[in-house]
């Protein structure tokens, strides 16, 4: 199996589930706050060769094509959702090219892609820091890293979220290596599987990054506004806690 056993097995369990979430569009974290904030990071695409690290079922890729990206790679180790992207009716095989790998070992050459973006892709359990120094790799001197994770200070299974414990942490769980698993359920639907996910400290996070030759040049933690809290009171009672962190890079010089 490709990948870290435990994560990979999961996503292989829950496949049809977060395809069918995705092309549903019945995430509003990912619709209304991370899809957003992603592309407005990415900006314009036009020409770009981009590393779409973590891909799932393509929407990302397809995406960034529609917006005039040269050539998209998706990399993934769930089989199941590298079918899924080659068979989408929108795929187009000269703008984007979907590989069963692991991002960990990226079957692509030296300084080939010009953007690499991971969008929520879970942390390695095995040697988490490979994947940045693959993504340092593959990237051209000028080129650009976006990362999109939970956020490593606040991220917690959804059952544990509320108000009242929203900076609660154990202090040596939170400076070692936290694993989070759980059942997503969105809408009315539940995951067949629970899903497998390790979270490093900020410090530790950011050193993995850093030990690859990156350099940090923009953060942001997307949230509802307040104009989404008043329409949609739903955000009060799910967002209660920072969940996302996103991670502009680029190469040290």
């Amino acid at each position: 199996m490709l990948g870290d056993e435990q994560v990979s097995r999961a996503y292989a369990r829950n496949a049809d589930f977060w395809i069918g979430i995705v092309r549903d569009g019945l995430d509003p974290f990912q619709t209304q706050l991370t899809d957003p904030a992603l592309l407005e990071v990415i900006g314009d695409p036009s020409g770009q060769r981009i590393l779409d690290a973590g891909c799932g079922e393509g929407q990302l890729a397809r995406a960034l094509t529609a917006r005039g990206a040269r050539h998209v790679h998706g990399v993934d180790t769930c089989a199941e959702f590298i079918t899924a992207a080659r068979d989408h009716p929108e795929h187009q095989e000269e703008s984007a090219t979907f590989h069963h790998a692991d991002v960990a070992a990226l079957p692509l050459p030296d300084d080939s892609v010009d953007l690499v973006v991971a969008n929520r892709l879970p942390h390695g359990i095995a040697f988490p820091q490979r994947r940045f120094h693959e993504f340092a790799r593959v990237l051209t001197a000028t080129g650009r890293l976006i990362l999109l994770s939970m956020h490593p200070c606040f991220y917690a299974a959804r059952s544990e979220r509320s108000a009242a414990n929203a900076g609660a942490f154990d202090i040596d769980e939170y400076f070692g290596v936290r694993t989070v698993e759980q059942h997503f359920q969105v809408a009315d639907r539940r995951s067949p599987a629970a899903s497998v996910q390790q979270f490093h400290s900020l410090e530790d996070y950011i050193a993995m990054v850093i030990g690859a030759g990156f350099v940090v040049t923009g953060l942001r933690e997307p949230h509802p506004s307040p104009a989404q809290r008043e329409e949609n009171p739903w955000w009060n009672e799910h967002f209660t806690r920072p969940l996302f962190l996103l991670l502009e890079c680029v190469l040290r010089p």
